[in-house]
């Protein structure tokens, strides 16, 4: 009676197959997260069509879950602006401030546990800091008052910016408890607790702050 062999490779196959059934089975405990954000006017404030867009959700789970990796950003100091005003970065991020100016900038923050001081250089150099903390960042520049930059730092991976049309979606959100914030640089941040529910949602923002109206960095 003839054996049969098993087939070559076979070994090194097992691997592979056990991290398809790791990955399936993270995906069936991963959900989405998606819905709409309002932006309207408050007293005596405007609002443009899109402007929703310049605001950020993310998601707080309660479950373990990998950081996000930290990367290098962009923040160009340009015809007396930040540009863009509002950036989201991963925790432990480096962010670059070019001056693409023909005059001196300074960018500085006095946020707490976030405070750095960039010192006055003139246009074609570049300065740079790196955010070791979650929260929100406001960057300024001492030479020009009216410059103004928001830095959001999340430790979370599970966020988006809203089209300009408000809709969001956030893919690969853990199950089990969880809070989602809504943050725009014009309105009061808001934070709910994520329910079953996970499609659908709307949250209503009301713009309360005039509009940042610094030079690039509209």
């Amino acid at each position: 009676m003839t054996q049969r062999r098993p087939l070559a490779g076979a070994g090194a196959l097992a691997p592979m197959i056990g991290l398809l059934l790791m990955l399936s089975a993270f995906a069936s405990f991963a959900r989405t997260v998606e819905g709409r954000v309002d932006l309207v006017a408050g007293p005596r404030q405007e609002v443009a069509a899109g402007e929703v867009s310049e605001g950020v959700v993310y998601v707080l789970p309660k479950a373990a879950f990998t950081p996000p990796r930290p990367a290098t950003f962009r923040v160009d100091t340009n015809s007396k602006g930040f540009a863009p005003a509002t950036l989201v970065v991963p925790v432990g991020s480096r962010v670059q401030f070019p001056n693409s100016d023909v005059i001196l900038h300074n960018v500085f923050s006095r946020t707490p546990g976030s405070t750095f001081d960039t010192g006055f250089y003139p246009g074609g150099q570049v300065r740079e800091h790196t955010f070791t903390r979650p929260g929100l960042v406001i960057v300024n520049c001492s030479v020009h008052h009216m410059m103004r930059a928001t830095i959001v730092v999340l430790g979370t991976p599970f966020y988006a910016r809203p089209a300009r049309d408000g809709r969001f979606r956030i893919e690969g959100v853990p199950e089990g408890e969880a809070t989602i914030v809504y943050w725009h640089p014009r309105a009061a941040p808001a934070s709910v607790p994520l329910g079953e529910r996970t499609t659908g949602l709307g949250q209503r923002m009301v713009a309360t702050k005039p509009r940042n109206t610094q030079g690039a960095g509209r």
